[in-house]
């Protein structure tokens, strides 16, 4: 029922019942035939297919469909040679003036003939989004197929080497740029980014030829999500942007990362990798990265961070460094890689983020660094921490294993939590949590002990049953897909 609101006799409003209108099952039927085509020619093949499997007129909807898409989930169940010999057939006969997209999934050693063709009609088609996604390397997109796609606002290479034309006019309306194991050249990067001012995401993965990746876009109005992951040989990372939202960065500690003028930078994902046996990395680099990002909302960091930050010596004073994230409302720590990072740490860090709701930790393997300089000065200072986090009210541990340097985190948490609704432990991979043994039940009814806050759940569960909804924002693939 839809209600509508009425003026009566007395100028109140009052609610009238009205049975809602329903759209008729024949509305289209009087459509002329050219605007029924050209609705049908923007769904996808398989889609359009099914939409027309009972009308006489439109058994051939694939011969006008503008969406050609043929991904993951299509290759595992055709055959490599049904699938050419399908897509060729459906561009040959297409008779469509454009085609908007162009998606494959498949091994191009042997077929670089019936690929050349395939993308020569959409080169006339005036393709706007194309993804090749590539088994195997071997194929090249070349400068001059580049030079005349006018209308292409996505491209996305995996498995593909890349010649770039000396004029990038033709790709001014470049708005997604994908490159995924593909071989790059640092100029190239530059080039591309410098010269498409309509980008809005840069996504680099694997692309081990880079060593230096700034990203100086000052010029761009729209760009908002960069991630550069696993670029092993990276040395430099620099992003000059004022409208970046969003930015992940995966690998080894470069020599230098820096975010200039990052103003609208909400979300950052920083996921480091040691390097080495000993897995050195200068702690100044990191310092200086946190100075950047103060307005951060969402941040998700290795334990490298943290272990970056803690109180030390720093031109021969010892102290904390100078640092805050007073936006800083969920909070994402993966302990995987850590070298000496122990609760008191951790707890340093969330003492610079007055303001956080969600807290979650990636414990997995990782065994807590608890030796003598713990046991002297850090153990004590925890146990009178005097600082309560009035705003968390969420807190999640993976890995968990019920050893005495997690138990003790745990119980600090929990005292210092005033608001808390649930706290949320998972245990670790491969591994049974006990929870509910007579021995388990003892660890239950430490937890509600410790609780500050009445109304707080403590739920545990087995790594299997890892309910996904409770997850963070930062355990999604949070850029694109590679269907």
């Amino acid at each position: 029922m839809v209600k509508i609101k009425t003026l009566c006799g007395s100028k109140r409003l009052r609610s009238v019942s009205q049975p809602p209108q329903t759209l008729s099952p024949n509305i289209f039927q009087h459509l002329p035939f050219e605007i029924v085509e050209e609705i049908l020619s923007f769904l996808p093949i398989r889609e359009a297919k099914q939409q027309c499997i009972l009308s006489s007129e439109f058994r051939s909807p694939t011969h006008i469909s503008r969406r050609f898409l043929f991904g993951r989930i299509f290759s595992k169940r055709w055959s490599r040679a049904s699938i050419v010999e399908l897509v060729d057939h459906l561009f040959v006969t297409h008779r469509g003036l454009y085609i908007d997209a162009f998606q494959i999934y498949i091994d191009p050693v042997g077929i670089e003939n019936f690929i050349h063709k395939w993308l020569e009609i959409c080169r006339e088609k005036r393709i706007q989004e194309l993804e090749l996604f590539f088994l195997e390397p071997g194929y090249t997109i070349t400068a001059d197929f580049l030079n005349q796609l006018y209308k292409l606002s996505t491209l996305k290479l995996v498995h593909s080497k890349l010649e770039l034309p000396l004029n990038l006019l033709s790709m001014a309306n470049l708005r997604n740029l994908i490159l995924w194991f593909v071989p790059l050249k640092d100029e190239k990067i530059h080039t591309l980014i410098s010269h498409c001012r309509q980008l809005q995401t840069v996504d680099l993965l694997y692309c081990t030829g880079l060593l230096c990746v700034e990203i100086y876009a000052r010029e761009h109005r729209f760009f908002k999500k960069l991630r550069v992951a696993r670029c092993k040989n990276l040395e430099v990372f620099v992003v000059d942007s004022a409208t970046i939202e969003c930015v992940h960065f995966c690998g080894h500690v470069p020599t230098r990362i820096r975010f200039i003028q990052a103003t609208q930078l909400n979300e950052v994902h920083l996921n480091f990798v040691p390097v080495g046996s000993r897995g050195y990395f200068q702690a100044s680099v990191l310092e200086k990265l946190v100075s950047d990002i103060p307005l951060v909302k969402i941040l998700s960091a290795s334990a490298l961070i943290p272990e970056a930050l803690t109180a030390k010596v720093r031109r021969g004073v010892f102290g904390e460094a100078c640092y805050s994230f007073l936006n800083l409302m969920e909070l994402h720590l993966i302990m995987k890689g850590g070298l000496f990072c122990n609760p008191y740490d951790i707890l340093a860090f969330m003492k610079r983020c007055p303001l956080v709701e969600k807290l979650f930790i990636d414990i997995d393997d990782y065994t807590f660094d608890c030796g003598p300089y713990w046991e002297l000065h850090q153990k004590s200072k925890m146990e009178k921490f005097d600082l309560c986090f009035d705003r968390l009210n969420y807190i999640k541990f993976r890995g968990f294993k019920f050893i005495a340097a997690e138990l003790q985190l745990a119980k600090i948490l929990l005292q210092k939590t005033t608001h808390l609704d649930a706290l949320v432990l998972v245990s670790q991979k491969n591994c049974v949590a006990n929870t509910w043994t007579q021995y388990g039940r003892r660890y239950d009814q430490l937890f509600h002990s410790w609780k500050a806050s009445p109304e707080a759940k403590i739920v545990t569960f087995e790594y299997t049953d890892d309910p996904s909804c409770s997850s963070s924002s930062h355990s999604k693939e949070w850029l694109f897909s590679s269907n």
